[in-house]
């Protein structure tokens, strides 16, 4: 028996009760919607819903999506059905084939094959619930057919459990592309309009309710208790939504920023569009694919292809200068490699690789020094002429990014190698005796080193993890402004790896010694710093000082807050370096002056 029209408009419940055969007639008669007999309601919002049904014409099971409220008006149905079949041209293998765009009793609808696949309501009811692993690469099918809609024009409107189709072989796609469309998105496509702030504005919606997704199936229950995802996107900035700590499976750190990020309270905090999450999904999978070597997987490319670092601005020619001087010590050579970072870690890499090592340094070499009389002069000079040039592989990459973009890109790099000189040098100065003063300075640049790679092989994605740093305007008037994210969440939500993670696999690979590798960490800021025992706890200790130094001299805020920051800093270490807070002011002094004398060619000599 055919549903009515009234019936069906009311709601999915009322259309069941109208096609419920009577009393007298057997319970397991199916309900009936035009040829289709529906066989179970798999899954509804406020939108749109999802019916299994028997389709006769096919002599298959089907999925039917149908809007929850029928276009009213005869041109708003028309602009729906148009828009479906826009929708079903759409070719991408995680976006579920439609096979007809149809409609009964006023009502449109849209079917797909059913095949092995289940809806993500019932792969989820199953009582098995999924791993962080398992859920990324359903996020990743589903957002790269979302991300492949968005560049056709095209938005979802309606994402939820009842709209995800989970193959067997955990492949996931995208069916009811529109079928949730509301009247006010209809009455636009009726009159053929194209608003680009509105179409916009439905692909951010739908990243964040992509967001909302991701943290309902990790958290094993829906963000703010509204199991409707498009109702949890309204609230979202008026309500703050965290992934929970207490998951069936426990969420990595990297994962868990990229979904606090896409459901972050602040929009400008949020995805840019579906591209980036995808990207940042992308990259945290890469880093889980392979044990021990996942963060190293997003460089190694770029590394063996373009090379680390490029020479510091004005530091290309003082090595060669110095190299013909035959009366200048292994320290005077130090003194000039230590000014250019791109050459501390070629130089290094080159003499402690396999090879090298089984040879010559079985130990693992941990100071420039000893790098200068192993290589000797003619070695020095090969590896020297072999750097790129400033600015390297940005100027190539300025070709495909606006001007603006490009300068930002050179001037960032070029900030944090002369930091990383800063810190390099006052961790030298700093260094107590009972450590090698330059291991404390390689450890120091170490530091920093993961930042220095992004910034170099991944300006875009800088610009953006340098942005969520940035602090945002107050959330009401008179309170004080939105503070951004930290440098660790932010590389994670962007990248989706963990930055001392980074910085630690490119180290290993490198085949530098556990030594330098422990000390490449540094300390956290919020918890005491304890007195040192072990030399690699020692290098670990000065090495954040210096680096702590260094970041509170160059904070953007006015000059009293810098001098605060600097003294909160030096008395964190007071105690467990045995070092005056005056006495690390000095230090930084004195680092920062050698440094800008590297710049304008002078030779400083640091001790």
């Amino acid at each position: 028996m055919a549903c009515t029209s009234r019936a069906l408009f009311i709601s999915d419940d009322d259309m069941a009760a109208a096609t419920t055969p009577p009393p007298t007639q057997p319970a397991a008669a199916p309900k009936q919607f035009g040829r289709f007999a529906l066989n179970q309601l798999l899954g509804k919002s406020s939108a749109s819903s999802t019916w299994l049904a028997r389709d006769p014409r096919l002599e298959q099971d089907v999925l039917l999506f149908v809007p929850r409220t029928a276009p009213v008006k005869s041109h708003l149905k028309d602009a729906w059905m148009e828009h479906a079949q826009h929708v079903s041209r759409l070719k991408h293998p995680n976006l579920a084939p439609i096979l007809e765009v149809g409609e009964h009793d006023g009502w449109p609808y849209m079917s797909c094959a059913r095949g092995k696949t289940k809806t993500l309501a019932e792969r989820l009811s199953s009582g098995t619930a999924p791993t962080p692993v398992e859920v990324a690469t359903w996020m990743r099918d589903l957002i790269d057919g979302l991300a492949y809609a968005h560049e056709a024009g095209i938005a979802h409107y309606d994402l939820g459990l009842h709209n995800v189709l989970i193959d067997s072989a955990g492949r996931a796609s995208l069916a009811g592309l529109g079928a949730g469309l509301k009247t006010e998105t209809l009455q636009f496509l009726a009159k053929h309009e194209t608003d680009r702030q509105q179409t916009r504005a439905d692909s951010e919606r739908d990243v964040l309710m992509a967001g909302l997704l991701m943290h309902r199936i990790l958290a094993g229950h829906p963000a703010l208790d509204d199991s409707d995802l498009g109702s949890a996107a309204s609230r979202v900035g008026l309500e703050i939504v965290r992934l929970p700590w207490t998951t069936p499976h426990t969420v990595p750190e990297t994962l868990r920023a990229i979904v606090n990020r896409a459901t972050d309270r602040q929009q400008r905090q949020r995805y840019l569009n579906a591209r980036t999450l995808l990207s940042a999904i992308q990259s945290w999978l890469k880093t889980n694919e392979q044990e021990g070597g996942g963060p190293l997987l997003l460089l190694l490319d770029r590394l063996n292809t373009v090379g680390h670092l490029p020479n510091r601005p004005g530091t290309e020619k003082a090595l060669m200068t110095a190299l013909p001087q035959e009366q200048l010590r292994v320290d005077d050579f130090v003194d000039v490699i230590v000014k250019n970072p791109a050459l501390v870690w070629e130089l290094l890499r080159s003499v402690n690789t396999a090879t090298y090592r089984s040879t010559s340094a079985d130990d693992g070499v941990t100071t420039i020094g000893r790098t200068v009389v192993l290589l000797g002069q003619q070695g020095l000079r090969k590896i020297a002429s072999g750097l790129r040039a400033w600015p390297g592989v940005l100027d190539a990459q300025a070709s495909t990014t606006d001007a603006e973009s490009a300068q930002a890109a050179k001037l960032a790099l070029q900030t944090e190698l002369r930091l990383t000189c800063i810190a390099g040098h006052a961790a030298r100065l700093l260094a107590p005796f009972s450590v090698h003063d330059e291991e404390a300075s390689i450890a120091a640049m170490s530091q920093r080193l993961g930042w220095l790679l992004i910034l170099y092989h991944f300006p875009e994605e800088a610009a953006q993890i340098t942005k969520l740093m940035q602090a945002g305007p107050p959330a009401q008037e008179g309170e004080s402004p939105t503070p951004g994210m930290t440098q660790e969440a932010a590389t994670a939500a962007v990248l989706g790896i963990h930055l001392d993670d980074l910085t630690a696999a490119v180290m290993k690979h490198w085949g530098m010694h556990e030594r330098l590798l422990a000390a490449c960490r540094p300390l956290s800021k919020n918890t005491p710093v304890r007195h040192p025992h072990e030399t690699a706890e020692v290098l670990r200790a000065v090495a954040s000082l210096a680096n702590e130094l260094v970041t509170a001299a160059n904070l953007q805020v006015e000059t009293a807050k810098i001098v605060t920051a600097i003294y909160h800093a030096s008395t964190r270490y007071a105690r467990a370096l045995d070092l005056a807070p005056k006495e690390c002011q000095l230090v930084l002094e004195q680092a920062t002056r050698l440094v800008n004398a590297s710049s304008r060619n002078e030779f400083v000599n640091p001790i």
